[in-house]
């Protein structure tokens, strides 16, 4: 699922209602405007409740966080999410 866009132009799809993406500016993987599309298209796409997107300055493709690290902020999202479902 290297590229989830098949995915959200395929209306028989079931796709998350939360999503994180974190990406680095100094990536070599890709460029910024594909998970920039991928960020749009989610928040266009009828019952993702929810898009934490954001470009981090500095950092390669992946780990790229805005302060503390990964793991960490993950988690807390993930129970965020959790606990505006109930």
């Amino acid at each position: 699922m290297y590229s989830p866009m098949y995915y959200l132009t395929n209306k028989n799809s079931t796709v998350a209602k939360y999503w994180r993406i974190r990406t680095g500016i100094n990536q070599t993987d890709t460029t910024l405007t594909v998970e920039t599309n991928l960020k749009l298209a989610l928040q266009n796409y009828d019952g993702v409740k929810n898009v934490d997107f954001a470009a981090v300055w500095g950092q390669p493709h992946t780990m790229a966080e805005r302060t503390g690290n990964s793991v960490d902020n993950f988690i807390s999202w993930v129970n965020n999410c959790l606990a505006n479902e109930n």
